[in-house]
């Protein structure tokens, strides 16, 4: 006896739908970046977790969670983004086994320049084809989905 709950037409739409969408969008963001700011979006993305973070001081640890990097990965990336003078790594004052990343004047300048293209190339993707409510409903319904994957809470802007 199958007991598969298979999905129908208009589900089978929908599922390839946001399996396209979440292909598709870091691409997009990602070519934006690189021509406005000569950043990738991985990168971009961990400047913007540490910013957000009290302080902008943000564990390694817990950057790792919050961008879904392994050690190793964001290892890279902090560092390339240290190379840019975007931020540094220091230990943390209270276990010095802990590093902390935190982002310097340059790296708020830098997000200050960058936010503003970043921020209208998400309108333009997500909200402008959106009539207000429709987007309202939609972050109802991706906070639904999002809960039931259950990932490490990020922060909020």
């Amino acid at each position: 006896m199958d007991k598969t709950r298979w999905l129908n037409q208009k589900e089978t739409d929908t599922w390839l739908a946001l399996w396209a969408v979440s292909s598709w969008m870091p691409t997009r963001l990602d070519e934006q970046l690189k021509a406005d700011n000569e950043m990738n979006l991985h990168d971009y993305f961990t400047l913007a977790q540490v910013s957000l973070a009290d302080d902008g001081r943000l564990s390694m640890t817990e950057l790792a969670c919050r961008t879904q990097m392994s050690p190793s990965r964001l290892s890279h990336v902090v560092g390339r983004l240290e190379k840019r003078g975007l931020v540094e790594r220091n230990p943390d004052e209270q276990d010095r086994r802990t590093n902390i990343a935190s982002v310097t004047p340059e790296g708020w300048d830098f997000l200050d320049n960058a936010a503003p293209g970043h921020v209208e190339r998400v309108r333009e993707i997500v909200f402008d084809p959106l009539t207000k409510e429709e987007a309202e409903q939609f972050g109802v319904l991706l906070q639904k989905i999002l809960k039931k994957l259950d990932p490490p809470a990020l922060p909020r802007a």
